[in-house]
């Protein structure tokens, strides 16, 4: 069993070091293509802006990959710091940030506790969980979330994120925040299978749970379990 925690952790190191190598690479390649877009838009023609821009794509696909592979690595490296963590500010934040993203109606239900929980870690399950959400939605139809939160008999915080969006099917609900894992009924919209995986080792850090179950008349329900702050 140690021997495996062992090579589990060589092998977030290496992934770590990896991300950040090839972030330098990316980065210029974008340079160099947006310098080949500006000096040369009026020789490439129809077709040659279209080869850009699917070059273009294709490197925004690899970004975002490789910053969720860092975020992955990092989840179990980063240093957790509990501190009172007020979710209703945090929560208007993030929703402050998506308020321009495809009209998207996004509403807190309930009051929302102090909680107990790092801060930058907590941010970033919110901040996916509503971000799938708007993301997740179908074509021609405006995002609608709602989050609210209640205390539970234990003493924990249950913390919920409710769409519209497409749902998961059933059979996939299981292996939902399994790293790499995408829904079959996903195809058509982009992600790297790795935003939920993150969600999951966050929440566990904070000794916590997370889950999804069908949200009633339509889409999904994603909640998670912290400490409230006493």
């Amino acid at each position: 069993m140690r021997a495996l925690l062992d090579r589990e952790t060589e092998l977030r190191s290496f992934m770590t070091m990896a991300t950040h190598d090839l972030k330098s690479p990316l980065a210029a390649a974008s340079a160099h293509l947006e310098m080949l877009r500006e000096d040369h838009a009026a020789t490439l023609g129809e077709q040659g802006g279209q080869d850009l821009d699917g070059i273009e794509r294709g490197l925004r696909r690899m970004e975002r990959l490789v910053e969720d592979l860092l975020h992955y690595a990092k989840a179990d490296q980063s240093t957790v710091t509990l501190t009172a963590v007020p979710l209703a500010e945090l929560v208007a934040e993030v929703i402050a940030d998506h308020a321009t993203t495809g009209g998207a109606d996004v509403a807190v239900t309930s009051d929302l506790p102090t909680v107990r929980a790092d801060v930058k870690l907590l941010r970033h399950v919110i901040d996916n969980l509503i971000g799938n959400a708007v993301k997740y939605t179908s074509a021609g139809s405006a995002a609608q979330i709602r989050v609210s939160a209640r205390t539970e008999q234990d003493g924990t915080v249950r913390v919920e994120v409710a769409d519209r969006g497409i749902g998961i099917p059933a059979s996939d609900r299981p292996h939902v925040f399994d790293a790499f894992h995408r829904s079959g009924n996903s195809g058509a919209y982009r992600g790297t299978g790795l935003g939920l995986a993150i969600c999951r080792r966050i929440i566990e850090r904070h000794n916590g749970q997370i889950g999804v179950e069908p949200n009633a008349g339509g889409g999904s329900r994603f909640w998670f379990t912290l400490p409230a702050q006493r």
